[in-house]
């Protein structure tokens, strides 16, 4: 009788445990770099267009490399490229102690780091189903995912006591020792290739260089839409995965100005109210899906979750007329930190409970959507729909942090929430019960094809 998959098992896969190992260290410093860098680059420059750019020199290298990025992991041996970004970064690191007080340097500096983190991605999240079996590769999600969330949670709550107490120097430096630790276990790796990969690609680079590189790109965007088109799985999994880290921007931009503006609560205190009950359910909701939900069919797993992440969103917008039906106290004009949450504790106390149930309901749409992806893309074409998607999400996510704010000015931030919520509440509809909003026989053939007649059954 076959083994059924546990974490341990996962874990025992000497491959993978490696790829994870070095997954927790480069994500636990990249993290913690990230929010000291949009700390810093703020102090440095007193000004929030600065922390602006900071954040567009993180996401264009996305959209310039990523999807040859993808194109380029699925030619090369994925352990050398991770090994290649680790030892790298670890010097760009260490170059930000030298230019930290010269805000263009910074600027450049993070354009750089974030064109080699391209090939890191497609490379990390392709090499799981090469390393385990179908079998354990829902749990092995489920791990990533967990680590991912959990390293973003942890540095984004260290970054800044770290800050306090050592100073912006020691935080690039222990980010570089944990990269090239990160190499060292990156190097335990076996060879992850793609059987089979095709050299004329390689060839077709070399005799065209720098036009063969534009020609290749937009040939592959082009193939990755042909593999997409009729397989209503694979689209919904990158619909879902961008949406989800573009509401991620949206929560990140404007929830401050919510809490000051709605709640009157400080935007400091976000990390209590928001990040960490969001990330607290979101490493849970990875727990879950592993433990329990990972023999379930994705569509049960996720179309209840995107319609709850739409129920909460509308809730959060409604957070103020919750508090007056419960007779909670009147929200204080000042409110004093941690006290705030007795003070008035069926507004905070609420708002941290849908945040945790928000986390909750955004790991489980992820963990089974990246699941799919990775079941039904074969293994020539993984890094390139990886790139492709990183693309998506990064183009997504870098709207609401150009807009959401000027929009949450003209409009208020409550109807911001409560539309965010109509949309994702009728998407999770749609989604279980699409005969609710059309007939198949009002659509052409090529849309039916598309959305999946088999989905219209119940």
């Amino acid at each position: 009788m076959a083994e059924k998959p546990t974490f341990a098992s996962v874990v025992r896969n000497r491959g993978f445990r490696f790829l994870w190992l070095n997954q927790i260290l480069v994500q636990l410093g990249d993290n913690i770099i990230n929010f000291a860098l949009i700390i810093w680059v703020f102090k440095l420059t007193d000004s929030t267009l600065a922390v602006s750019g900071l954040l567009l020199a993180i996401y264009l290298p996305v959209i310039f490399f990523g999807v040859f990025a993808g194109v380029a992991v699925d030619l090369a041996d994925r352990r050398k490229v991770i090994i290649m970004v680790d030892l790298v970064l670890a010097v760009i690191f260490l170059m930000f102690i030298f230019i930290k007080s010269s805000y263009p340097l910074i600027l450049i500096n993070t354009f750089i780091r974030n064109s080699l983190v391209q090939f890191f991605m497609p490379a990390e999240s392709s090499s799981i189903p090469m390393l385990v079996s179908k079998k354990q590769l829902m749990m092995a999600n489920s791990l990533f995912s967990l680590t991912l969330y959990s390293a973003f949670m942890i540095g984004f709550t260290a970054g800044g006591p770290v800050l306090n107490a050592f100073g912006i120097n020691y935080i690039f430096l222990a980010g570089a020792v944990l990269l090239i630790i990160a190499s060292f276990f990156a190097g335990k790796l076996p060879t992850i290739r793609t059987p089979g990969a095709p050299l004329r690609f390689r060839d077709f680079l070399l005799t065209n260089k720098l036009q063969g590189m534009v020609d290749l790109t937009f040939r592959e965007i082009g193939d990755i839409f042909v593999f997409i088109k009729g397989k209503l799985s694979v689209a919904a999994a990158i619909g879902l995965l961008s949406a989800v880290q573009g509401l991620v921007g949206v929560l990140a931009v404007i929830s401050p100005a919510y809490l000051e503006r709605v709640l009157h609560i400080r935007a400091t205190d976000a990390s209590l109210f928001v990040m960490l009950p969001l990330g607290l359910g979101i490493v849970m909701g990875a727990f879950v899906v592993g433990r329990w939900f990972h023999s379930l069919p994705r569509r049960s797993v996720v179309i209840p979750a995107v319609v709850v992440a739409g129920l909460i969103f509308i809730l959060i917008g409604l957070v103020p007329a919750i508090a007056q039906i419960l007779q909670s106290p009147e929200i204080p004009a000042v409110a004093v930190r941690p006290r705030f949450f007795i003070r008035a504790p069926s507004v905070s106390t609420l708002f941290s409970i849908m945040a945790f149930i928000l986390g909750l309901s955004a790991a489980l749409i992820t963990v089974p959507s990246q699941t799919v992806l990775q079941e039904r893309t074969p293994e020539g074409q993984r890094g390139k729909l990886f790139a492709v998607l990183a693309v998506i999400m990064t183009s997504i996510s870098a709207i609401p942090v150009i807009l959401a704010g000027g929009l949450s000015d003209l409009f208020g931030t409550t109807p911001i929430f409560i539309g965010l919520g109509i949309v994702i509440l009728a998407s999770g509809l749609l989604a279980w019960r699409p005969g609710w909003f059309f007939e198949k026989s009002h659509l052409s053939f090529r849309m039916k094809e598309f959305l999946g007649l088999g989905h219209w059954g119940g």
